[in-house]
């Protein structure tokens, strides 16, 4: 993944550069240093929202050729911590990719209504997987970003300098009730007499997504589900970074609190909570990431399921993390719905079949 040094923010700010190390400490940023091989990050964090000390290798790919462009729409991006974006790419480069290229390929992607995909979760010679996707409902960030720019006259963009900004948002009250609408459906046609029951449900590190999938799922919800279905929290489902603070993740600690019987260890992987230092996010220097570096994390979570058992899997996150997906790691027939933007609060469901 690309990390690159956006520009300079009013207050203090920490610079990340590769091979050559550039560091300097402003306010209450912290600084980095490096040896030759690895590269140590100790950074500042406000109580609650943490980032680790993290070690990171030599980055296997340059992308800073590739620029972040806003897609057309609703306000549909959202962002990364710092260091655990960091933590997530350094976690990536393990893996040794050369190329963009999945090496499980483009499984074949069928995009199906529920009572398709009820027929299609007993049909295992045509699907491996039935995917249900989903998009959170309106949060908090939406809101505020509408009134800041009501109220200031300027682009929704600027909200993120307000001290105000939600970090790590919930659901609106309207964002509950579009999750309530996708649980009556849910409540239809995932029961034992359809056969479509989840057997996995994935959720991202943001609480938004967890929500949405504990008010869409709520027969299946641990602790309190009778079918014992995991719930995962997976890193690789964060949405795209674009530096902004509605997509700081809080603390493993914390979720665990909020959210019981959701296992967070794949979160824990990357956060480290004990190595986590206290950070003021007012001066700290948000990260981007090219569509290239978002590809590559939608395949490796391919290859994640693909190398599970669980056949009917629930995926509950962001819609540009949904887009990549579904348009570029996933192989669809031309001219399928799934290949657009998901809205909020929507519900789709795939069967794939791997090559």
């Amino acid at each position: 993944m690309m990390i690159r040094r956006i520009a300079a923010q009013p207050q203090g700010h920490v610079a990340l550069l590769f091979g050559r190390m550039q560091s300097r400490s402003q306010g209450t940023a912290a600084i980095a240093r490096h040896t030759n091989e690895q590269i140590v990050l100790k950074l500042h964090h406000e109580p609650t929202h943490f980032n680790s000390t993290i070690r990171l290798k030599s980055p296997i790919n340059d992308f800073s050729s590739l620029s972040l462009k806003r897609d057309d729409g609703d306000y549909y991006f959202e962002a990364h911590s710092e260091a655990f974006f960091s933590a997530l790419k350094s976690r990536m480069e393990s893996t040794q990719y050369e190329t963009i290229q999945s090496p499980i390929g483009k499984p074949r992607a069928t995009d199906m209504d529920l009572v398709e995909a009820s027929y299609a979760a007993k049909d295992h010679e045509s699907y491996d997987k039935i995917l249900v996707l989903m998009r959170h409902g309106e949060a908090k960030h939406n809101v505020f970003e509408r009134e800041y720019a009501r109220t200031n006259g300027a682009p929704r963009e600027k909200a993120n300098d307000d001290q105000n900004y939600p970090v790590d948002p919930s659901l609106t009250g309207k964002g509950c009730g579009q999750m309530l609408d996708v649980s009556r459906r849910t409540a239809i046609f995932f029961n034992k007499e359809t056969g479509l029951q989840p057997d996995l449900v994935v959720v991202s590190p943001l609480r938004r997504a967890i929500q949405a999938a504990i008010i869409s799922f709520p027969t299946y919800t641990a602790p309190l589900s009778l079918s014992n279905t995991p719930w995962i929290c997976h890193p690789l489902c964060m949405e795209q970074a674009n530096g902004n603070k509605r997509g700081f993740v809080s603390s493993s600690k914390e979720l665990k609190q909020i959210f019981t019987g959701v296992d967070f260890t794949l979160l824990e992987e990357v956060l480290i909570d004990e190595n986590v230092d206290k950070f003021n996010s007012g001066g700290k220097v948000p990260l981007l990431e090219s569509k290239i570096d978002l590809m590559r994390r939608t395949n490796e979570f391919l290859t994640w399921i693909k190398n599970r058992d669980e056949r009917v899997i629930v995926v509950s996150s962001h819609a540009t993390w949904l887009h990549s997906l579904c348009a570029f790691s996933l192989q669809y027939e031309s001219g399928s719905k799934d290949l657009e933007m998901f809205k909020k609060g929507e519900l789709r469901s795939v069967g794939i079949k791997f090559q």
